[in-house]
Formats: C-alpha cells, structure tokens, sequence
C-alpha cells in the first residue's frame, strides 16, 4: 500500500511527459518545412507564395479552431481527442512519403491542420487535470517550454535531416513520432466540459468595446504578420543571397527564435525597469520596427543578428498583450475570459495567415524589396497604434486601468485556456519569491486591488 502513491505519481509523470512529447511533435510538424521550402518550390516547381501555404493552412486551422474546438471536447472527450488526432497524424506521414503534387501534399498538411488544434486545446486541458495550483504552474510552464522546443527542432533539426535524408522522410519520420507518443499517454484521464457553448457574434463584437482592445487586437495581428512572413521567407532571402543551398543552414537561422524564452522569463525583471506595461510594449514594439530594418541589408549575418531582435520584440509584446485584454475586456464587462481568449486567438493566427502567403506573392512579383516594403509598413503601423495607447494610457489613466498584475500570466482557469500554445510563461509569475511583497513595493495592494476592480465593472454597470 505504501507504493501506491509513489506508483499513481509515476504515472501522472509519464502522462504528462508524454503530453509535453506530443506538443513537441506538433509544434515540430508545423514548422518543419520551412527550411525546406527551395527543395520543395524547387521538386514541384511552384512559387515562394503558395510553398507558404504548407504553413499557411495551419494558421487558418488555428484561427477558427478557438471558437468551436471546445465544443468538439465537450462531445468526444480529451482522451479520445488525442488518442484518435494522434494516430490519424502519425498515419498521414504516409501520405506525405507517397505525396506525387504539390496539391496533394498540400491537402495531406491540411487534414494535418485540422487535427493540430484539437490535439493542443486536449493537452491544455489533460495538464489541467492532473494539476492544481502551484503544481498547474509548473505543469504550464513545461507546456510553454515544450512548444517553443518544438518549433526550433522543426526548423533546425529538420533542416539538418532534411539535408542529410530528404524532406519526404523528415516529414514522414516527424508524422511517425506521433505513434511512439501514444505509449506515454495511454493514461491520461478523461474529462469533459458540458458548460462549452458557442457564443453569438454579438457577444464576440462586445469585447472590442473595452478600453485599448481593438489596438492591443491590432498590434498582436501585425506582430505575426510580420513574424510568419519572415519565418517563410528566411530561404528564399537566403537563396537569394547565395547561401540557399543547404537545409541545415537555413535551420540555423532560425536558431534567433530562441530568444523567445528568454524574453517570456524575463517579464517581471523588464516590468521593474520600464513601471508600466504600456511603456514596455512600446519599448518593445520600437526594437521589432528597427530589427527590420536589417531585412533590408544584403548581408547573411546582418539577416542573423536582425532575427534575435525581431523575436524579442515580437515575444515580448506577445507576452504581454494577452494579459492586458483580458483586464480590459474584463474590466469593461463584455464577455467571459474563455470567449475572449477564443477571439484574441483567431485575430492572431488571421494575422499569421495573411503574413504567410501575402508578402510571399509579393516577393515572387516584385521582388525582396516590395516583400520588405510591406513588412516593415506593416510593423510601423503597430508601433504608432501602440504609441497612441500608451499616449491615452499617460494622459487619461483612468481610462486605461493597467497595472503590473495584469501583465502577469495565469493559469487556463483565470486567463489563457485557449488552445495553441501562446508563447507566454504561466510559472514567471508564480517563480516571484514573494509576489505580494513585489506588489506592495510598487504600491498594489492584491486584496484592494481585487475590490477596486468590482467597483470599476459596477460604476461601469
């Protein structure tokens, strides 16, 4: 009997590796083919803009899937979710391997697409299963870390053996993971949420009604306009260049990524610095406008040094943003926090669609600088959106109620139980020593701070 414990831990264990293996491979699966994109233009002999849409289609599948995959788990279950995504996943490798167009491949990543999101919100879930408080911190930080892990091994490890093997074999070996994973998760629990339901459109427009929304909405889409344009266009800009000729170099580049998670870790540090996240959004926003500007040296090392500075600016903003339009779509009074989590995801990933495959068709017509034109116009219109909310957040504070706390993650019951694997750090904020010491120092108090909170929807109201 003494060994039952230490064994029923052992299995949330291996559970939960299993969880964290599988959003790996999925994150490894959507962006592997990026430093593949000269071999695949080049075997099947179409442009840059429509190799995007190997990338492209998961950026569509992740824009609509907040706002109806929660139903799809209420009927069918976590377990069931990933048992089934998974195995489907792991048998598409074949499809990918026997692939004889660049329509059928194409359609093969879009059945994967379809399968991502449910894969991704029944990970989310089964993690908060299995821990509470503290212990759900952790879980969701090692969740987070996961997915930043699985998009640098599919842009660089996949580089390096789509070099070495192919890329019909990187991809199908990748899709074949998918299977060694179900060894681990044939515990995971069952769960089910009746209370899902789908929101009126009404409800969805309710939300940009609160204060600083629709710019926070806006910034967020442009952020990754620009980032899954450069994520597509880092071969093509390479070839060009004359270094196009190697998967495992190209992988390489995107080593810059990595930065993302310094960048998540280090929010509460960055907030003492700049006192306001409205200032730090900016800060950053500022960096991602001039990192651009190295796209349009032709230089490889300039493009490599650019791309650390474009992922910290775009993770820092992406870390922050979340938080900000929860407290102020919450603030407001319109809307729970799982309906505007679902909205500020598809706005993002709508983003991502449109960078994926617009300066792509402006590359292939024009050349780099009308590519580098429109990202950088892009960008510089999400700068001077930020700046005008933070303007309006210095001159009308009251208006703008942002404070430190808001910028700070949550778990999936309070803030992000969306699917897709935003990049920010639920453990940052629970790593502080003494967070409500942190708070006072800077002159929040967390018990009055929830009080005035309820005043503020109330005079609203």
């Amino acid at each position: 009997m003494s060994g039952h414990p230490r064994t029923h831990q052992n299995a949330i264990l291996r559970t939960y590796a299993g969880l964290l293996l599988i959003s790996i491979c999925v994150y490894t699966l959507m962006y592997a083919p990026q430093p593949m994109f000269n071999s695949v233009s080049r075997d099947f002999g179409v442009d840059k803009g429509s190799t995007g849409l190997l990338v492209s289609v998961f950026m569509l599948s992740l824009a609509v899937s907040p706002l109806c995959v929660g139903m799809l788990l209420s009927r069918i279950g976590v377990r069931r979710a990933i048992l089934g995504a998974s195995l489907l996943l792991g048998i598409s490798g074949v499809g990918i391997w026997f692939a004889p167009s660049f329509l059928v491949l194409l359609g093969i990543r879009a059945l994967q697409a379809l399968l991502v999101p449910v894969v991704l919100t029944a990970v989310m879930s089964g993690i908060a299963v299995m821990f509470r408080h503290l212990d759900l911190n952790r879980a969701l930080a090692g969740y987070v870390t996961s997915n930043l892990v699985g998009s640098l091994c599919g842009r660089i490890i996949g580089g390096w053996a789509a070099q070495m093997f192919g890329w019909r074999a990187t991809l199908a070996v990748i899709c074949f993971f998918f299977f060694l994973v179900l060894l681990f998760i044939r515990s995971i629990p069952e769960m089910r949420n009746a209370s899902a339901r789908l929101h009126s459109p009404r409800e969805y427009l309710a939300v940009f009604k609160g204060r600083g929304v629709p710019s926070l909405f806006f910034a967020e889409a442009c952020g990754i306009f620009v980032f899954a344009a450069i994520g597509n266009l880092i071969p093509f800009r390479m070839a060009e260049l004359g270094q196009g000729h190697s998967e495992g170099l190209i992988g390489l580049m995107y080593f810059g990524y990595s930065v993302g998670l310094v960048a998540s870790l280090s929010l509460a540090p960055l907030m003492r610095v700049f006192k306001t996240p409205t200032r730090l959004i900016l800060f950053a926003s500022a960096v991602y406008v001039a990192s651009c500007l190295t796209l349009a040296v032709p230089s490889l090392w300039a493009l490599f040094g650019g791309l650390w500075l474009i992922a910290f600016g775009e993770f820092v903003v992406h870390s922050i943003s979340p938080g900000l339009i929860n407290h102020q779509a919450m603030l407001s009074g319109h809307g729970d926090r799982g309906m505007v989590n679902g909205l500020f995801l598809s706005c993002y990933y709508f983003g991502g669609l449109l960078g994926s495959y617009i300066p792509g068709a402006l590359y292939s017509g024009f050349g780099w600088f009308a590519c580098y034109l429109c990202i950088q116009l892009v960008q510089v219109a999400a700068f001077f959106v930020l700046f005008r909310l933070h303007r309006t957040a210095v001159e009308r504070p009251a208006r703008l109620a942002f404070r430190l706390r808001d910028v700070m993650p949550r778990p999936p019951s309070q803030s992000f139980g969306a699917p897709a694997g935003l990049l920010t750090c639920p453990g940052a904020w629970a790593s502080l020593p003494n967070r409500t010491a942190f708070l006072r120092e800077r002159g929040f108090c967390p018990a009055e701070e929830e009080r005035n909170d309820e005043q503020r929807v109330s005079y609203r109201k």
